[in-house]
């Protein structure tokens, strides 16, 4: 028998055991580390967003009269940081207006971040783009139901009406000692519910709830479920 033949049977007979033994599927919580590289203790300032609705030249384009989604948003997510993070949260100037309408400009502007960070003595900036749309929507669809004089079953045509809620939001994360961009990442959440609805800022957080987990995973340690194979 040659080497090469003896080497082929040994892993054979050291396969064979392996694979006739028992394996048992478990669920571990895996930690995933957060995509930006910080240390979870920095100082944090919430700059302007850009609100997407504001930038349309369309006719329909959305205008929510007692909604300022900005200030909604930055709001929501300062008061998530300051719970679940350990970094602090530092009040942004409010003479500070963002040098550019354009997105990809917000992040080309170090000069401009880099003076907002000194004023702010924030180690991390945060901004971006907002957008948020409310779609009544209403049709017909065939129900099927029984007849109380004959008992047979028919079809009728029922008005539906529902509501989408959406909401998308682009988060920048600028380094407030250099001015650079550090970071960017698009956020999208939609519900739809069963009947016109009319409370657009209920909606507003309900989309927010569901993104919640994914925007915190930007600053700090979240852990996910997962499935492994334990060899007996």
């Amino acid at each position: 028998m040659t080497r090469r033949d003896a080497a082929v049977v040994l892993v054979a007979f050291l396969f064979v055991p392996a694979c006739s033994s028992g394996t048992k599927e478990v669920k571990l919580r895996l930690p995933l580390r957060p995509k930006l590289a910080v240390t979870g203790r920095e100082r944090v300032s919430l700059a302007p967003f850009l609100v997407a609705s504001k930038l349309s030249d369309k006719k329909d384009a959305p205008r929510y009269k007692d909604l300022d989604l900005d200030a909604e948003f930055r709001r929501y997510l300062g008061k998530q940081l300051g719970k679940r993070t350990k970094m602090t949260i530092v009040t942004m100037p409010q003479d500070v207006r963002l040098p550019s309408q354009n997105l990809k400009d917000l992040g080309e502007v170090a000069e401009f971040w880099r003076g907002v960070g000194t004023r702010t003595g924030a180690d991390l900036l945060l901004t971006g783009v907002v957008d948020f749309r409310v779609e009544n929507k209403s049709g017909y669809r065939a129900e099927e139901y029984r007849s109380p004089i004959d008992n047979r079953i028919y079809y009728r045509q029922v008005l539906v009406e529902s509501t989408g809620f959406t909401f998308d939001v682009t988060v920048v994360a600028i380094d407030g000692h250099t001015g650079l961009k550090l970071f960017q990442e698009n956020f999208r959440d939609t519900k739809e519910k069963n009947r016109r609805a009319t409370d657009e800022l209920v909606g507003l957080f309900e989309n927010l709830f569901s993104l919640e987990n994914q925007l915190l995973g930007l600053f700090v340690v979240r852990e996910r479920e997962a499935n492994r194979y334990v060899f007996d």
